[in-house]
């Protein structure tokens, strides 16, 4: 997978995971609990539930992410190969096994002498950002032009990232091509893989690349100084210098060729990314959102995949391949960041020794305004059928694109907060009245989505019937009506308030460095030639914000109408089934490769045949040694002697439950894992956990309705959520353990308010409520039967796991393809049978309801640890002694 470049988010969470396990200062999350506690090998579990959206988005750099709310994704998505979507504010909806903690940040003496000007580089603004408790240098190559941003904070975790404006005029996949391709060797380390070589010594905390419809970003991160700067080193040499450019056989490779082993077989296309780019457009989702990204932006680079159609990337050719690098990979159309606790000047030298060797060059590739359209348009386009349940359904939203000019940091968070507010949870009203409208399976469209040039607003529904696709675009402009006219409840605000500044005061990144993070925010404003730092600056516009909302002013109402109901430039898209799709586009492709084997000669056909033996034999010739030598390792003296330890207080508290305790600074905030112990549950209950945990924060309870609960919960804590964890025991591996796990995060002065929660979650839930059941039901079954075709290896790959262990069998059964074939069997149970649902439910219930096994892990400073033990001790005396 590493040496094709596709790395999907499994890989990716892989590392990232290994990385904290091995390299984080601070582990105390729900994994590193178990570990400790009952001696398991750590194996991130699948969170469920639901918690907030993020606001001020960074880039969202892979295809076909999981967007902040559970059930949609974005429009604008950037062309593969991240692993995770970036966040400018990560919430608890980010869907990660491990989260890091918030962690003191260093206090940063002001750079009083901070260097004006030194290798090659002027300093042209400097400014604290107060947020972030960042110095910010603001640096331009004087020989080039490159534009620089250099920032000094106490983060060990030192992030480099350059990134190329890269727009495209056709749907080659060009940037996408190219992205992999730089990265298989350079002139300086001329071996095949030199990230795999990396890998192999590597302490990086991030290593990637990701292409976007516009631009393309290279960042890595790490927390050994030394590996930082052979990452820079090596990234630096393939941007610049990679081998693609003169050597054919890498852009055979990683874009396509034509393949033949002998005369008798049929010649086919071949390629790491035409294979990857057949599979993304073979995904309705993924052809959905292609579609409303070129609708909405029917006039400028937009309106192309840079990421590839495999209709035409055949159509591409070497010579264009080399003249895209040659135009857009230079230093006047770069911009470098840097971020951390690293010497900013050593950084200046390392990138001046490879500017230096060019000249300034007026480079064209800015991205075009999208004229706003006078009138609504409807857009019918098709996707291949299947024969699966539900292939006979249609994809349906409706898309604006708000604005021709930049929003302003204030009208930016409103529109966040609107955002949040309408589709943020599950009770949010517009994301309700689509759930219950009964129009479709699962909401589609990842709301507001600011991540490129034009901001836009997406919202839809998968699995409609096609007869229904005015009723929904009706549905949603009526909705959007009455929420102009009647505006939010104040409960419903307050929790708006409360979950998003909680949000962005923490600035919980999880695995995800934070400078990358912070980068990819002002990226999102850099590239456009607007004010880097103003995405990072958000603390005034909050306050005036808060302000007008305490001074009653109508804030969301004007937003709905202007961006919204009064903007004419809305798109409604209906994607429909076509079951003969498949079939034509594969007799395409063939007629095609049938007419180039009847163009060619004898000669021709035996080029194409050694074309084919000379690729596969260097892809099966490993590096001469004396290569490999090139590539930059790490010293014994380079690497800490000494790990640093997570303070953990292990407490047996009565009734056989278990408290462990980290004290580490959080800046007041609690964090909080209840685990339930799993043995108890029958078998053939397992797959039906995870909705369970689900229904737990989208039900009701006995004193609230669901509406209640999921505003008290955006009001009193930092996100709530609950989910399924299993691992094989450390040194046990015949041995499971499986948890649900209900997480939790909230201020010192609510750790009360966070216990009552998760008290009432666990006791009091009526469990009940058929409709909304059936809804997280066949939400569930879109979503996996949508992600088999894109991670079909990660289902092929549990599925194995389940013949080796116990726990990969309780893995399988809450998440592979038992999983989906249980949730369709339940989708007509919810129907038939709900009484016997119900009462399913109630024993997984009363079957996880025990004092004894219970473990209560928290992450806090030893005042608010002191703050919460009476709630924790309150908690654990409600669940049943036995």
């Amino acid at each position: 997978l590493v040496r094709s470049r596709q790395r999907p988010k499994e890989v990716l969470s892989i590392l990232a995971l290994r990385a904290l396990v091995f390299r984080s200062p601070l582990l105390g999350s729900a994994m590193t609990v178990l570990r400790a506690a009952t001696g398991t090998n750590v194996r991130a579990g699948v969170q469920q539930g639901a918690t907030p959206a993020s606001l001020l988005r960074a880039g969202a750099p892979q295809r076909g992410f999981t967007s902040m709310r559970s059930t949609a994704a974005s429009v604008m998505r950037p062309t593969l190969t991240a692993g995770m979507r970036m966040l400018g504010a990560v919430s608890a909806r980010s869907r990660m096994g491990l989260r890091c903690f918030a962690v003191a940040a260093t206090q940063v003496a002001p750079p009083a002498g901070a260097v004006k000007e030194a290798h090659g580089f002027v300093l042209d603004r400097q400014q604290y950002v107060k947020e972030y408790d960042s110095h910010v240098l603001l640096y331009k190559h004087k020989k080039t032009g490159a534009e620089l941003i250099s920032v000094l904070n106490g983060d060990e975790n030192k992030t480099f990232g350059v990134v190329f404006r890269t727009p495209v005029d056709n749907s080659y996949g060009i940037p996408h091509i190219l992205e992999h391709s730089v990265l298989c060797g350079s002139r300086k380390y001329p071996i095949k893989e030199p990230f795999v070589e990396l890998m192999k010594g590597s302490l990086n905390t991030f290593l990637n690349a990701f292409t976007y419809p516009d631009r393309t970003c290279y960042p890595v991160a790490s927390t050994n100084k030394q590996d930082f700067y052979n990452l820079v080193d090596v990234y630096l040499d393939a941007v610049f210098h990679p081998r693609c450019v003169s050597d054919p056989k890498v852009f055979e490779q990683e874009g396509w060729h034509y393949e033949m082993d002998t005369p008798e077989e049929p010649i086919s296309f071949k390629g790491v990314v035409f294979n990857e780019m057949k599979g993304v457009y073979s995904s309705p989702d993924s052809v959905y959102y292609r579609e409303v990204q070129r609708a909405l932006f029917p006039d400028n680079t937009y309106r192309h995949d840079s990421g590839g159609d495999p209709k035409v990337i055949p159509h591409l050719t070497f010579e264009q391949f080399q003249d895209f690098h040659a135009r857009y990979y230079h230093p006047s159309n770069a911009r470098f960041w840097f971020h951390g606790d690293d010497d900013p000047v050593e950084r200046l030298r390392l990138l001046d020794a490879y500017l230096s060797e060019f000249e300034a060059r007026k480079v064209d590739s800015a991205v075009a305004t999208q004229a706003l359209k006078p009138e609504p348009r409807k857009v019918v386009a098709h996707y291949a059928a299947g024969d699966e349940e539900g292939d006979s359904k249609a994809y349906v939203g409706v898309n604006w694109v708000l604005t021709e000019e930049a929003l302003s940091v204030e009208t930016e968070l409103a529109l966040s907060f609107l955002d949040y507010l309408m589709l943020g949870t599950n009770a949010s009203p517009l994301r309700k009245a689509l759930n219950d409208s009964g129009l479709g399976a699962a909401v589609l469209g990842g709301g507001m989505d600011d991540e490129l040039k034009q901001p836009i607003f997406s919202v839809g529904l998968k699995g409609v019937d096609p007869a229904n696709v005015d009723k929904l675009e009706a549905l949603v402009l009526a909705k959007l009506g009455e929420l102009a006219k009647t505006g939010f409840s104040a409960t419903a605000v307050e929790a708006a308030i409360n979950t998003i500044e909680f949000s962005l005061r923490e600035n919980n990144t999880g695995s995800f460095p934070r400078g990358l993070s912070l980068m990819l925010r002002a990226v999102g404003a850099w590239i456009y030639d607007r004010d880097p730092l103003t995405p990072l600056q958000w603390e005034d516009a909050l306050t005036s914000f808060k302000a007008k909302l305490a001074s009653g002013q109508d804030v969301f109402g004007p937003l709905i109408h202007k961006y919204l109901l009064d903007n004419k430039h809305r798109v409604t898209v209906a994607l429909l089934p076509d079951s003969e799709l498949g079939a034509r586009t594969e007799a395409e492709e063939r007629a095609a490769l049938d007419a180039k084997m009847a163009a060619m000669g004898p000669s021709d056909v035996q080029a194409v045949i050694a074309s084919t033996h000379e690729l596969k034999e260097r892809q099966e010739t490993p590096d001469a040694p004396e290569a490999l030598a090139c590539v930059p390792t790490l010293r014994l003296a380079d690497i800490p002697r000494t790990i640093t330890k997570v303070p953990t207080d292990v407490t047996s508290l009565s009734g056989g439950a278990k408290l462990l305790s980290h004290d580490l600074f959080t800046n007041n905030v609690l964090y909080a894992e209840v685990a339930l112990d799993m043995r108890g549950v029958p078998a053939h209950l397992l797959p039906l956990v995870p909705l369970f945990c689900r229904s737990l924060t989208n039900m009701a309870t006995e004193t609230e309705s669901f509406v209640e609960l999921t505003e008290r919960i955006g009001r009193k804590t930092g996100g709530l959520s609950v989910y399924t964890f299993t691992s094989p025991l450390r040194g046990k591996p015949e041995e499971p353990v499986a948890y649900v796990m209900v997480r939790g995060k909230a201020m010192r002065d609510k750790a009360g308010d966070l216990m009552a929660l998760v008290r009432d979650l666990l006791l009091t839930s009526k469990l009940d409520d058929r409709a909304r059941f059936k809804q997280m039901v066949d939400e569930t079954k879109a979503g996996l039967e949508a992600s088999i075709v894109s991670r079909g290896h990660s289902f092929a790959a549990t599925r194995l796991a389940a013949q080796r262990g116990r726990a990969g069998w309780i893995s399988e059964q809450m998440g592979g393809l038992s999983y989906l074939e249980y949730i369709r069997g339940l989708a007509k149970r919810v129907e038939g049978e709900w009484d016997a649902v119900r009462a399913d439910l109630l024993a997984i219930r009363a079957a996880l309801l025990s004092r004894p096994g219970a473990l209560v892990n928290l992450t806090a400073d030893g005042a608010t640890l002191s703050a919460a033990r009476a709630p924790v001790d309150e908690l654990l005396a409600a669940l049943p002694a036995a």
